[in-house]
């Protein structure tokens, strides 16, 4: 047990020194790719069908880049580009939107490594479809959201959970059902960063 708690004891300290090296100095910049799961989900008004369901999330991938000026030891400015797979489920079908998304995200650095993050997001559709064929020229081509999320960095790793919060509905027109689909997203990404 003594030989348990010692390892435990030396793990701790061992990931303690490693977080203390991810504060950067002021004014610097680092660079970051990143790879992940996206959750893309429904959000807004629907008219569920008699004997419908109600909409559930689509699994699907996030890869990208981000990089981030460090103004200080606590606040940092992120500015990223990112493909991020979006969409719902509903009754049996799937709706696919794909986004190009551009996130601009301040950093709040609470502790060593660990930050608080929030700022806004431009998605650009590259792609939507659903069981039925393409449905782009249906689907509004800009996305607008807000980005809510925390980070922990140790050893140059970054894990990030976000909740993109969708404010701009997806289809054009809502055939007379006055129906606002919006597409929100929950992401978890590992990244690498380092110094430019």
């Amino acid at each position: 047990m003594k030989k348990i708690m010692m390892m435990l004891l030396m793990a701790t300290v061992a990931l303690t020194a490693s977080a203390q090296n991810t504060l950067r100095d002021n004014g610097t910049f680092t660079l970051q790719p990143k790879i992940g799961l996206a959750l893309g989900s429904f959000s807004g008004d629907y008219t569920k069908p008699a004997g419908g369901q109600d909409p559930k999330v689509r699994a699907g991938f996030i890869a990208g880049v981000e990089g981030e000026y460090y103004a200080n030891d606590w606040f940092g400015v992120a500015l990223g580009l990112n493909y991020a797979q979006q969409g719902w489920k509903v009754d049996g079908n799937t709706l696919k939107l794909d986004y190009l998304n551009v996130p601009l995200v301040a950093d709040f650095y609470v502790a060593r490594g660990l930050a608080l993050k929030t700022g806004v997001q431009f998605g650009f559709l590259m792609n939507a479809k659903a069981d039925q064929g393409d449905i782009k020229n249906s689907c509004e081509k800009f996305n607008f959201s807000i980005p809510v999320g925390i980070s922990y960095e140790i050893s140059n790793f970054v894990l990030d959970i976000r909740y993109n919060i969708a404010l701009t509905k997806v289809n054009k027109n809502d055939g007379g059902h006055n129906e606002k689909n919006r597409s929100d997203l929950v992401q978890f990404t590992v990244g690498y960063k380092f110094g430019l």
